[in-house]
Protein backbone atom coordinates (compact mmCIF):
# COMPACT_ATOMS: atom_id res chain seq x y z
CA UNK A 1 0.00 0.00 0.00
CA UNK A 2 1.30 2.87 -1.16
CA UNK A 3 1.77 5.86 1.54
CA UNK A 4 1.30 9.72 0.70
CA UNK A 5 3.42 12.14 2.03
CA UNK A 6 3.34 16.01 2.01
CA UNK A 7 5.39 17.69 -0.77
CA UNK A 8 7.44 20.51 0.85
CA UNK A 9 9.40 22.99 -1.01
CA UNK A 10 12.80 22.77 0.56
CA UNK A 11 13.15 26.60 -0.22
CA UNK A 12 10.89 27.36 1.96
CA UNK A 13 13.36 26.07 4.99
CA UNK A 14 16.24 28.27 4.65
CA UNK A 15 15.84 32.16 5.87
CA UNK A 16 15.84 35.05 3.31
CA UNK A 17 19.48 36.42 4.37
CA UNK A 18 20.98 32.61 3.69
CA UNK A 19 19.36 32.55 0.36
CA UNK A 20 20.38 35.98 -0.66
CA UNK A 21 24.20 34.90 0.47
CA UNK A 22 23.69 31.57 -1.81
CA UNK A 23 21.98 33.52 -4.78
CA UNK A 24 25.00 36.26 -4.69
CA UNK A 25 27.75 33.24 -4.58
CA UNK A 26 29.40 32.74 -7.75
CA UNK A 27 32.97 31.07 -8.31
CA UNK A 28 33.39 32.77 -11.22
CA UNK A 29 33.56 36.20 -9.54
CA UNK A 30 36.88 34.28 -7.81
CA UNK A 31 38.23 33.38 -11.71
CA UNK A 32 41.99 35.12 -11.75
CA UNK A 33 43.79 35.43 -15.07
CA UNK A 34 47.69 35.09 -14.93
CA UNK A 35 50.30 35.62 -17.47
CA UNK A 36 53.14 32.80 -16.85
CA UNK A 37 56.09 33.33 -19.21
CA UNK A 38 53.66 34.29 -21.85
CA UNK A 39 51.33 31.73 -21.17
CA UNK A 40 47.85 32.33 -19.98
CA UNK A 41 46.59 30.84 -17.00
CA UNK A 42 43.40 31.19 -15.25
CA UNK A 43 42.82 30.34 -11.28
CA UNK A 44 40.23 29.53 -8.75
CA UNK A 45 41.40 32.23 -5.91
CA UNK A 46 39.09 31.89 -3.25
CA UNK A 47 41.61 32.98 -0.53
CA UNK A 48 44.46 35.55 -0.04
CA UNK A 49 47.00 32.79 -0.64
CA UNK A 50 45.65 31.61 -3.20
CA UNK A 51 45.88 35.41 -5.24
CA UNK A 52 49.13 35.08 -4.07
CA UNK A 53 50.09 32.12 -5.55
CA UNK A 54 48.38 32.93 -8.60
CA UNK A 55 50.40 36.29 -9.08
CA UNK A 56 53.63 35.27 -7.60
CA UNK A 57 54.06 32.12 -9.67
CA UNK A 58 57.11 33.24 -11.50
CA UNK A 59 59.27 33.95 -8.22
CA UNK A 60 57.82 30.46 -6.58
CA UNK A 61 60.15 27.96 -7.77
CA UNK A 62 61.42 29.45 -11.32
CA UNK A 63 64.32 26.40 -10.97
CA UNK A 64 60.95 24.05 -11.60
CA UNK A 65 58.84 26.16 -14.05
CA UNK A 66 62.72 26.04 -16.04
CA UNK A 67 62.73 22.55 -15.85
CA UNK A 68 59.39 22.05 -17.39
CA UNK A 69 60.29 24.60 -20.21
CA UNK A 70 62.85 21.70 -20.93
CA UNK A 71 60.50 19.51 -21.74
CA UNK A 72 59.10 18.97 -25.30
CA UNK A 73 55.81 18.99 -25.52
CA UNK A 74 53.74 16.63 -25.41
CA UNK A 75 55.82 14.22 -23.19
CA UNK A 76 53.72 12.81 -20.69
CA UNK A 77 54.66 14.60 -16.68
CA UNK A 78 53.31 13.20 -13.63
CA UNK A 79 52.61 16.12 -10.91
CA UNK A 80 52.97 13.88 -7.63
CA UNK A 81 51.59 15.88 -4.89
CA UNK A 82 49.97 18.80 -7.25
CA UNK A 83 48.44 20.72 -4.66
CA UNK A 84 45.87 23.21 -6.88
CA UNK A 85 47.86 22.85 -9.90
CA UNK A 86 50.11 25.48 -9.43
CA UNK A 87 52.85 23.68 -11.73
CA UNK A 88 50.64 21.02 -13.34
CA UNK A 89 48.45 23.99 -15.39
CA UNK A 90 51.89 25.77 -16.56
CA UNK A 91 52.53 22.39 -17.79
CA UNK A 92 49.78 22.04 -19.68
CA UNK A 93 49.48 25.49 -20.84
CA UNK A 94 53.29 24.29 -22.28
CA UNK A 95 51.51 21.15 -24.10
CA UNK A 96 52.28 18.23 -21.94
CA UNK A 97 50.55 15.75 -21.51
CA UNK A 98 50.37 16.06 -17.61
CA UNK A 99 48.46 13.49 -14.72
CA UNK A 100 48.11 15.62 -11.72
CA UNK A 101 47.92 13.47 -8.27
CA UNK A 102 46.33 15.09 -4.91
CA UNK A 103 45.18 13.39 -1.61
CA UNK A 104 44.59 16.51 0.34
CA UNK A 105 40.45 17.11 -0.58
CA UNK A 106 40.53 20.85 -0.38
CA UNK A 107 43.49 21.58 -2.78
CA UNK A 108 42.18 18.46 -5.26
CA UNK A 109 38.72 20.23 -5.86
CA UNK A 110 40.97 23.47 -6.64
CA UNK A 111 42.98 21.19 -8.70
CA UNK A 112 39.92 19.71 -10.35
CA UNK A 113 38.27 23.13 -10.85
CA UNK A 114 41.56 25.06 -12.32
CA UNK A 115 41.71 22.25 -15.13
CA UNK A 116 38.21 22.69 -15.59
CA UNK A 117 38.50 26.99 -15.92
CA UNK A 118 41.52 26.07 -18.06
CA UNK A 119 39.60 23.87 -20.78
CA UNK A 120 37.18 26.29 -21.19
CA UNK A 121 39.28 29.13 -21.99
CA UNK A 122 42.65 28.04 -23.56
CA UNK A 123 41.98 24.33 -23.82
CA UNK A 124 44.88 23.46 -21.69
CA UNK A 125 43.27 20.79 -19.37
CA UNK A 126 45.24 18.08 -17.22
CA UNK A 127 44.87 15.00 -18.88
CA UNK A 128 43.93 13.47 -15.77
CA UNK A 129 43.66 14.50 -12.03
CA UNK A 130 43.29 12.50 -9.07
CA UNK A 131 42.32 12.46 -5.71
CA UNK A 132 45.30 9.66 -4.20
CA UNK A 133 48.42 8.91 -2.20
CA UNK A 134 51.06 8.21 -4.22
CA UNK A 135 53.06 5.37 -2.30
CA UNK A 136 54.68 1.95 -1.67
CA UNK A 137 52.09 -0.07 -1.74
CA UNK A 138 47.83 -0.20 -2.44
CA UNK A 139 45.75 0.21 1.17
CA UNK A 140 43.94 2.51 3.08
CA UNK A 141 46.28 5.67 4.28
CA UNK A 142 45.77 8.48 6.68
CA UNK A 143 46.24 12.30 5.52
CA UNK A 144 47.50 14.51 8.50
CA UNK A 145 46.83 18.19 7.63
CA UNK A 146 48.63 20.42 9.84
CA UNK A 147 46.28 23.50 8.17
CA UNK A 148 42.80 22.90 6.70
CA UNK A 149 43.85 26.06 4.60
CA UNK A 150 43.27 26.06 1.01
CA UNK A 151 46.54 25.81 -1.28
CA UNK A 152 48.38 25.16 2.08
CA UNK A 153 50.87 22.61 2.39
CA UNK A 154 52.10 20.50 5.23
CA UNK A 155 49.52 17.55 4.49
CA UNK A 156 51.57 14.68 5.35
CA UNK A 157 50.92 10.49 4.66
CA UNK A 158 50.67 8.40 7.62
CA UNK A 159 52.56 10.17 9.92
CA UNK A 160 51.90 13.73 12.03
CA UNK A 161 55.85 14.92 11.46
CA UNK A 162 57.10 17.49 9.18
CA UNK A 163 59.29 16.80 6.35
CA UNK A 164 62.14 17.63 8.86
CA UNK A 165 60.66 15.40 11.45
CA UNK A 166 59.13 17.62 13.79
CA UNK A 167 55.80 16.29 15.34
CA UNK A 168 52.96 18.22 15.02
CA UNK A 169 49.56 17.99 15.96
CA UNK A 170 47.11 18.15 12.65
CA UNK A 171 44.09 20.15 12.51
CA UNK A 172 42.40 17.32 10.56
CA UNK A 173 43.30 13.99 9.82
CA UNK A 174 41.01 11.58 7.22
CA UNK A 175 41.28 8.24 5.55
CA UNK A 176 43.10 8.22 1.91
CA UNK A 177 43.39 5.32 -0.91
CA UNK A 178 46.94 4.58 -1.39
CA UNK A 179 48.72 3.00 -4.45
CA UNK A 180 51.60 2.87 -6.66
CA UNK A 181 52.79 4.81 -9.10
CA UNK A 182 53.39 1.43 -10.83
CA UNK A 183 49.86 0.61 -10.13
CA UNK A 184 48.55 3.75 -12.52
CA UNK A 185 50.48 1.88 -14.91
CA UNK A 186 50.39 -1.78 -14.79
CA UNK A 187 46.58 -1.93 -13.38
CA UNK A 188 44.83 1.46 -14.64
CA UNK A 189 46.17 1.96 -18.33
CA UNK A 190 47.69 5.37 -17.54
CA UNK A 191 50.32 6.07 -19.78
CA UNK A 192 53.60 5.54 -18.27
CA UNK A 193 55.52 9.22 -17.38
CA UNK A 194 58.40 10.27 -18.95
CA UNK A 195 59.07 13.07 -16.01
CA UNK A 196 58.15 12.96 -13.04
CA UNK A 197 58.16 16.46 -10.39
CA UNK A 198 57.36 14.99 -7.21
CA UNK A 199 56.42 17.08 -3.73
CA UNK A 200 55.11 15.09 -1.25
CA UNK A 201 56.83 16.38 2.31
CA UNK A 202 58.31 13.08 3.73
CA UNK A 203 56.84 10.80 2.04
CA UNK A 204 59.70 10.55 -0.74
CA UNK A 205 61.26 7.02 -0.01
CA UNK A 206 57.42 5.37 -0.51
CA UNK A 207 56.62 6.70 -3.77
CA UNK A 208 59.74 5.93 -5.30
CA UNK A 209 59.31 2.41 -4.07
CA UNK A 210 56.68 2.11 -5.92
CA UNK A 211 57.92 3.26 -9.09
CA UNK A 212 60.33 0.40 -10.25
CA UNK A 213 58.69 -0.20 -13.41
CA UNK A 214 57.97 3.07 -13.76
CA UNK A 215 61.88 4.37 -13.13
CA UNK A 216 63.21 2.22 -15.71
CA UNK A 217 61.47 4.97 -18.50
CA UNK A 218 61.83 8.43 -16.76
CA UNK A 219 64.29 10.44 -18.39
CA UNK A 220 64.28 13.35 -14.98
CA UNK A 221 62.79 13.53 -12.07
CA UNK A 222 62.24 16.80 -10.33
CA UNK A 223 62.30 16.23 -6.11
CA UNK A 224 61.95 18.19 -3.34
CA UNK A 225 64.29 17.00 -0.64
CA UNK A 226 65.67 17.51 2.77
CA UNK A 227 69.99 17.08 2.51
CA UNK A 228 69.60 13.99 4.97
CA UNK A 229 67.50 12.26 2.51
CA UNK A 230 69.84 13.30 -0.68
CA UNK A 231 72.84 11.90 1.09
CA UNK A 232 70.49 8.90 2.34
CA UNK A 233 69.23 8.09 -1.25
CA UNK A 234 71.42 9.25 -4.36
CA UNK A 235 73.38 6.39 -4.22
CA UNK A 236 70.77 3.81 -3.06
CA UNK A 237 67.74 5.13 -4.96
CA UNK A 238 68.74 7.20 -8.02
CA UNK A 239 72.31 5.89 -8.76
CA UNK A 240 71.09 2.31 -8.93
CA UNK A 241 68.46 3.57 -11.34
CA UNK A 242 70.49 5.09 -13.90
CA UNK A 243 70.02 9.04 -12.40
CA UNK A 244 72.89 11.63 -11.57
CA UNK A 245 71.96 14.86 -9.43
CA UNK A 246 72.29 17.22 -11.98
CA UNK A 247 71.13 20.48 -10.00
CA UNK A 248 70.15 21.70 -6.92
CA UNK A 249 68.13 24.72 -5.36
CA UNK A 250 67.63 26.06 -2.14
CA UNK A 251 63.90 25.98 -1.57
CA UNK A 252 62.70 29.85 -0.50
CA UNK A 253 62.11 30.44 3.23
CA UNK A 254 63.57 26.69 4.18
CA UNK A 255 66.95 26.11 5.45
CA UNK A 256 67.90 22.54 4.64
CA UNK A 257 64.69 22.17 2.01
CA UNK A 258 66.74 21.26 -1.70
CA UNK A 259 64.44 21.35 -5.03
CA UNK A 260 66.67 18.67 -6.97
CA UNK A 261 66.49 17.93 -11.12
CA UNK A 262 67.89 14.17 -11.27
CA UNK A 263 68.66 13.45 -15.37
CA UNK A 264 69.15 9.79 -16.22
CA UNK A 265 72.75 9.34 -17.34
CA UNK A 266 73.52 9.04 -20.78
CA UNK A 267 76.60 6.18 -19.73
Amino acid sequence: MAHERAFVALETLVDSEHLKKADAFNLDDFRYSTTVRGKKIDWLCLSRRLLWMASGHEHIEPELLDWIDRIPAGEVLYDVGASNGIFSMYAAACGLRVIAIEPDPLNYFLLAYNSYLNSTSSGAALEGCYNLAVSKEMAVGKMHIKRMELGGHEKILDQSRDVFGVDFQPAHSHPVLKCRLDDLVETMGLPLPRYLKIDVDGAEAEVLQGAKLCLKHVESIFMELTEEFISSTVFSVFESNGFILQEKYQVQNYDGLFNCVFKRSAA
